[in-house]
C-alpha cells in the first residue's frame, strides 16, 4: 500500500508540471546549518547530511527554502586580479573577467523587468567546436558562473528535486531492500495566479524535470541521491547559469531568465529581511550644532588665489580651508604689458588739453605652475564665470573745453564693463568638523559693499597732467544665521532591510596593476531602512581595504599521498547567520571578502594500473580531449582559454603573447572608456563614434576590430589617422557586449570591454 501511494504521488507531481509552463531558480545558503536550534523539531537545514549529497568536496551552498535566503546588501562591489593571476594569464585574462563583469552591471533595477521576463533567453549556453575539440574551459564563462553563487543563487537543476530524508526499515532485507525516501523541491517559480505567489517548481527555463533515486547502500558519501532528468529527452537541460553545467568548448553571452528571477527575488525591495550592513560599513549620522552669525565670502578671490598658488600657500590665504585634493599643471602665463602716455592729438588746436591713452607692448610670458582643487568644506552660494566690474578713468589736469590758462580739474569717467575671464560669486566655509550648514535666517538689514580697486596704469607729463585706469570690482558681504550640521560615524547598523535592487561591480586594481599592495577605496551608498512601519534613507561610508572579490591563480591539484583530483578552480562564500531566525536556516548575508583561484596546473593526464599491473595509457594526439576512446584508464583533463561564437582562434593560457601585452594595457588609454556607450534604436543610425588610443609605445599603423558581439547593423572601421569608428545602423533590439581590440604594426594587442543597450 505504501509503495503503491508512493507511485500516485509522483505521478500527481508530474502531471501537476505539465499544467503550466516557467523559469525558476533555488537560493544558496551554508550547508546543514542550524545555528539557533530551540526545543522542537524545528532543527534548521540540519537534515542536509553528507549522505544524502549535500556538502560534498567542492560544495560552498545549499538549497534553503523561502524566506530564508543569503544575499549580498552592498551596492557597490570592488574586484582585482592579483599577481599570480595576471602572471598566469595575461591581459586577455584580464579581459575575460571583466567580461563577466560587464555582463553583471549590465542588469539595472530588478524590479524594473518585465513580469516574464522576456528580455533575458531560455538558453545562454553555445559551442565553440574547435574549442571543445581541443578540450578548453573558457575563463570569462566560469567567471560569470561563480558570480551566481556570490550572489546567493543554488544550482536550480541539481536541486529541483533532491532528498530530505533516508531510512532503512528493520527488521528485514538489508539495503537497497525496504529504503524510503522523502524527495522535497528547493526551486521557485512565480507563478500568475490570484495570490501571484510563489511556488515550488519543476520547471526551469521552461524544461520539466521529474527525478529518480540512486541508492549505493555502502561506500563513500553520499549513498543516494535524488537525481533530476528531463521529461522531454530533446530538451535544453542545466540551461542557466547558476547551474554552472558547462563542459569543453562552451561558453556563455549573458544570464538566462532563471537567474535574473532569482536575483529578482534576492534584491527587489518588497523582500525585507532583518539583515546587517556590510562588515565594515559606518552608518553616517547626523546632529546640529547651536546657531551663529556667518558671512558669505568672495568666491572670485579664493578661485583666481587657488590657481596659482600652492596648498601651503593656500591654506594660509584662506584658514580653515579644507583641500581633499591637488592637481598640478604646468602652463606659459603671459601677461600684457600696459603702457600709457598723455599726449596732444595730432592737428588739434594749441592749447587744447593732452588725452590718455592706453596702449599693450607685447606680452610678459613665464612658465609656472598652476593648480586644480577640490575642496571639502567649500559651499558655492552663486557662481557666474564672469565680472562686472567698473572701468574707472581720473584725469587730473584742465578741465576738456575749458578756456586756455583755466584751472587744473580733476576729470572722472566711469563705464560698466564685462570681464570675461575672472569668475565671480560667493561661497560658505564650513567650520572643520561638520559637514554642512543650515541657513536659518538672513541679516539683510547688516549688508556691507566691499569694493577692491586694481590700478592698470597711470601716467604723468611736464604740464601737470596725472591720469590714471583702474578696473573696480565689489562683492556684497552678507550676514547670516546658520546652524552647522555635526556628522559622526556608528557601526554599521541592523534591522529591516529591503533588498538593493541592482548591484555593480568596479574593476580596481593592486598597485600598477603588476603588484601587490591594494590602495584602500572609500565608498559611499544609501540604503532604505525600515523602522516603525516607515522606510527612511541611511548613508552608509565602507573603506574598502581589499578587493571584494579577488581573482588568483594556483596549483590546485593536491599532490602526492591523496586521492588525485583537479578542480576547476576554488573559491570561499562567508555567510553571516547572526540574524537566523529561530529555528530557521535563515535569511542572511553573503558579506565580502571573496578569493576566486583557478586551477594553473596546465593540461595533466590521468593513468591507473589494470588487473596485470601494468600502467595503461595511450598517447595524448590518439586521444579526444577530456575522454577516453580505448579504455577507461585514461584521462586528459581541461586547458584554460578564451573564446566566442566567432571564427578566431581560442586564446589558450598560458599565452605569451597576453602576458607581454599586459603592459600595454596599464600604458595605453582609450577614448571614449569603457564599458558603457551610448543607447542606440533600432532601425536608426547610431551616433558615430570615434576610438581614440594614447600612450604606450605601439607603433602604427593601428588596426582596429570587435571580434563578436556587435549589434547586428553596426561595424567598426580603421581609419588611416590611427582611430577608429563606430557606425551603422541597429537591426536588431538588445544589449551588446563586445570586445574591441587595437593591434599595431608588430602584432601587439590591447583589449577593452563595451557595451551598447539598443532600444
Amino acid at each position: 500500500m505504501r509503495q503503491a501511494m508512493k507511485k500516485i504521488l509522483l505521478v500527481s507531481a508530474v502531471v501537476f508540471g505539465l499544467l503550466y509552463s516557467a523559469w525558476a531558480y533555488s537560493l544558496g545558503g551554508p550547508v546543514g546549518n542550524n545555528p539557533k536550534p530551540i526545543p522542537s523539531n524545528a532543527l534548521g537545514d540540519s537534515w542536509q547530511a553528507p549522505v544524502i549529497g549535500y556538502g560534498l568536496p567542492g560544495d560552498e551552498n545549499a538549497p534553503k527554502n523561502l524566506g530564508e535566503e543569503y544575499r549580498r546588501n552592498t551596492p557597490v562591489m570592488y574586484y582585482a586580479e592579483d599577481a599570480s593571476f595576471l602572471d598566469f594569464f595575461g591581459s586577455n585574462g584580464v579581459v575575460a573577467v571583466d567580461g563577466a563583469f560587464t555582463i553583471m552591471n549590465n542588469l539595472t533595477n530588478v524590479s524594473s523587468y518585465s513580469a516574464s521576463l522576456s528580455e533575458f533567453p531560455l538558453e545562454s549556453r553555445h559551442i565553440n567546436f574547435q574549442a571543445q575539440a581541443l578540450g578548453l574551459f573558457d575563463l570569462k564563462s566560469f567567471t560569470l558562473g561563480a558570480l551566481m553563487e556570490q550572489i546567493g543563487l543554488a544550482d536550480p537543476v541539481r536541486y529541483v528535486w533532491t532528498l530530505h530524508d533516508r531510512f532503512h526499515v528493520t527488521p528485514g532485507p538489508a539495503c537497497p531492500a525496504n529504503m524510503e525516501y522523502l524527495v522535497v523541491q528547493r526551486n521557485f517559480d512565480f507563478v500568475s495566479s490570484p495570490l501571484n505567489q510563489l511556488q515550488y517548481s519543476p520547471y526551469i527555463n521552461d524544461t520539466l524535470y521529474s527525478y529518480q533515486i540512486i541508492e549505493f547502500c555502502t561506500g563513500p558519501n553520499p549513498l543516494a541521491l535524488a537525481e533530476p532528468f528531463s521529461v522531454d529527452p530533446l530538451a535544453d537541460i542545466d540551461s542557466p547559469v547558476a547551474s554552472f553545467a558547462i563542459g569543453y568548448g562552451d561558453f556563455y553571452t549573458s544570464l538566462t531568465r532563471d537567474d535574473v528571477a532569482g536575483l529578482r527575488y534576492l534584491l527587489e525591495t518588497n523582500n525585507i529581511n532583518f539583515e546587517t550592513a556590510t562588515p565594515g560599513a559606518l552608518l553616517e549620522t547626523t546632529n546640529f550644532g547651536s546657531t551663529n552669525i556667518i558671512q558669505n565670502l568672495d568666491l572670485g578671490v579664493l578661485l583666481t588665489a587657488a590657481f596659482t598658488n600652492d596648498p601651503t600657500t593656500l591654506v594660509t590665504l584662506f584658514p580653515n580651508l579644507v583641500i581633499t585634493s591637488v592637481t598640478t599643471n604646468f602652463q606659459t602665463i603671459c601677461t600684457p604689458n600696459v603702457v600709457s602716455t598723455i599726449k596732444n592729438n595730432t592737428g588739434s588746436p594749441i592749447g587744447s588739453p593732452p588725452i590718455f591713452v592706453v596702449t599693450t607692448n607685447g606680452f610678459n610670458c613665464v612658465f609656472q605652475p598652476t593648480y586644480i582643487y577640490t575642496f571639502g568644506n567649500v559651499i558655492t552660494n552663486s557662481f557666474s564665470t564672469t565680472t562686472v566690474a567698473t572701468n574707472m578713468t581720473i584725469s587730473f589736469g584742465q578741465r576738456i573745453g575749458a578756456p586756455f590758462g583755466s584751472p587744473l580739474t580733476t576729470n572722472t569717467t566711469i563705464t560698466t564693463i564685462t570681464l570675461t575671464n575672472p569668475p565671480s560669486g560667493s561661497y560658505f566655509l564650513v567650520p572643520p568638523g561638520d559637514c554642512g550648514l543650515i541657513i536659518v535666517q538672513t541679516n539683510s538689514g547688516n549688508n556691507g559693499v566691499i569694493r577692491t580697486t586694481n590700478v592698470l596704469t597711470t601716467a604723468t607729463n611736464a604740464n601737470g597732467f596725472v591720469d590714471s585706469q583702474s578696473i573696480i570690482t565689489s562683492f556684497t558681504n552678507r550676514q547670516f544665521l546658520a546652524q552647522p550640521v555635526i556628522c559622526g560615524t556608528v557601526a554599521a547598523s541592523t534591522g529591516l532591510y529591503p533588498g538593493i535592487e541592482n548591484m555593480k561591480f568596479v574593476k580596481s586594481s593592486f598597485d600598477s596593476l603588476l603588484g601587490q599592495f591594494f590602495q584602500p577605496i572609500t565608498n559611499n551608498y544609501t540604503m532604505v531602512f525600515v523602522t516603525n512601519s516607515q522606510a527612511m534613507l541611511q548613508h552608509f561610508q565602507r573603506v574598502v581595504t581589499t578587493p571584494d572579490f579577488t581573482f588568483s591563480a594556483a596549483d590546485l591539484v593536491p599532490g602526492p599521498g591523496v586521492i588525485p583530483s583537479v578542480p576547476t578552480f576554488q573559491r570561499n562564500l562567508n555567510f553571516d547567520q547572526a540574524n537566523v531566525l529561530p529555528g530557521l536556516a535563515g535569511p542572511g548575508v553573503i558579506t565580502p571578502s571573496t578569493t576566486i583561484t583557478f586551477n594553473k596546473v596546465g593540461p595533466v593526464f590521468f593513468n591507473e594500473t589494470v588487473l596485470d599491473n601494468v600502467l595503461d595509457g595511450t598517447p595524448y594526439f590518439t586521444e579526444t580531449p577530456g575522454g577516453d576512446v580505448s579504455d577507461l584508464f585514461y584521462l586528459a583533463y581541461f586547458v584554460w582559454a578564451s573564446y566566442d561564437g566567432t571564427t578566431n582562434a581560442p586564446v589558450v593560457y598560458p599565452d605569451g603573447a597576453s602576458i607581454d601585452n599586459l603592459g600595454n594595457m596599464i600604458l595605453v588609454q582609450i577614448s571614449p572608456p569603457p564599458p558603457v556607450l551610448s543607447n542606440g534604436t533600432k532601425g536608426i543610425s547610431y551616433p558615430t563614434t570615434t576610438f581614440t588610443a594614447t600612450g604606450g609605445a605601439f607603433s602604427p599603423p593601428f588596426t582596429w576590430s570587435a571580434p563578436g558581439g556587435l549589434p547586428p547593423g553596426l561595424s567598426i572601421v580603421s581609419n588611416p589617422d590611427n582611430t577608429a569608428t563606430l557606425s551603422g545602423t541597429p537591426t536588431q533590439s538588445g544589449t551588446f557586449d563586445f570586445i574591441l581590440q587595437l593591434t599595431d604594426s608588430l602584432s601587439r594587442s590591447v583589449q577593452w570591454n563595451y557595451s551598447i543597450i539598443i532600444q
